[in-house]
Formats: structure tokens, C-alpha cells, sequence
């Protein structure tokens, strides 16, 4: 567990070794033998020295959420070994950036979203984004891509509350050109309080 002292407000090579660390020797939260799989990618990133994080917004094509912000992933396959395999697998199919430019740096708790899916939230940084080949998203999934910074995570103005049964009051994140919200705005909460990346409502 990270001291509460640490307030992490870059992405500097000691903050990604204590995230590294934390969630090296978390006791995860985990959905274990569940039918319906997946896992997503929590893409840290930094934008003109920004710490911030990266959205997806998906398309008006896909099957289910559309038009809703989320984290780049998708649902298990047969052939992927791990979790942090389907998200890096999902995030070169949705982004059209290799894989090889995550740096993965764990897994977080598993959540169950209402749809029935467990869903494995992987963390990674992508460092510098003006240093990353340009986004080629697939048009079929994703609408657009976005970053917030930490700082517009953390503001009480640019946040609200909804109320999810079984999850109670979670924070709708309205930095964005759509609003975080839904299973995304819980994994992000909960992930950014874990290890104290803003501060508390």
C-alpha cells in the first residue's frame, strides 16, 4: 500500500516505480471463473509535460455504450494468455499505435460491470504523446481520443456525482469533450485514490 503522504503528481521514473511496486504486491480485488471476460487499459500519459490520462470515445457502430468515454479494451479472446494481453491487444486494434509503446506496469482490482462483465483494469504509461505515431483509430469502435490532466481530474469543478446501484455516489468527470462516466468514472475514482493521484472529493 503507498503511504498517504505520497501525493503523485507526475509521471517521473521514481512515481512509475512506486506504482510498479504498489501494484506488484496489491492484494487484487478478483472476479475469479467468471463466463464473460475483459480488460482495459488505464493509458498514463504525459501531454506538453502534463501528467494526464487518455479516453476513447466510442463510436455510434459498436454494439453496446454508445457514444460513451472509455478506457481502450474489450473482451477476452480464446487465444489471449492474460488480461494484460487482451487490453494491449484491443488497444493496437481500437488505437492503431503498437503495443510495444505501453509500458505495463500491473494489473488493478477487478470490477464487474451491469452488463455482466468481469473486467481486469491494466496500468500503463505511454510517456510523451507528441512522441507517439499519430492515432489511426478504428473508425468502426472508436469516435475519438482524448487526455485530461490530473489536474482537471482533481478539480471540484469539473465534477459531479451520480448515483450506480451497487456502487453508490461515484464522480462523473466532465473535463473532456464528453463527459467519464459510468464503470470507466468508477475504475478511474478508485484507481486515482489507491494511489493518492488527486485528491479526495
Amino acid at each position: 500500500m503507498l503511504s498517504k503522504d505520497i501525493k503523485i503528481r507526475s509521471y517521473g521514473p521514481t512515481t512509475l516505480e512506486i506504482l510498479q511496486q504498489y501494484l506488484e504486491t496489491l492484494t487484487r480485488r478478483t472476479i475469479e471463473a467468471h463466463p464473460k471476460r475483459a480488460a482495459v487499459l488505464i493509458p498514463l500519459c504525459c501531454v506538453q509535460s502534463q501528467p494526464s490520462i487518455l479516453f476513447t470515445r466510442r463510436s455510434d457502430h459498436v454494439s453496446t455504450h454508445k457514444g460513451q468515454v472509455s478506457f481502450p479494451g474489450g473482451m477476452v479472446d480464446d487465444d489471449d494468455s492474460s488480461p494484460v494481453t487482451t487490453a494491449l491487444r484491443e488497444w493496437e486494434e481500437e488505437l492503431g499505435v503498437s503495443a510495444d509503446f505501453v509500458e505495463v506496469l500491473g494489473m488493478f482490482h477487478d470490477v464487474l460491470s451491469i452488463t455482466g462483465v468481469a473486467v481486469t483494469p491494466i496500468v500503463g504509461y505511454l510517456g510523451d504523446l507528441e512522441q507517439l505515431p499519430p492515432w489511426a483509430p478504428n473508425a468502426h469502435e472508436i469516435d475519438s481520443v482524448f487526455t485530461l490532466t490530473l489536474n482537471e481530474l482533481s478539480d471540484p469543478a469539473l465534477r459531479s456525482t451520480q448515483n450506480l446501484p451497487h456502487r453508490g455516489q461515484i464522480p462523473v468527470f466532465s473535463g473532456g469533450p464528453a463527459p467519464v462516466w459510468g464503470l470507466t468514472a468508477y475504475i478511474l475514482d478508485e484507481f486515482l485514490r489507491a494511489v493518492h493521484l488527486t485528491t479526495p472529493r
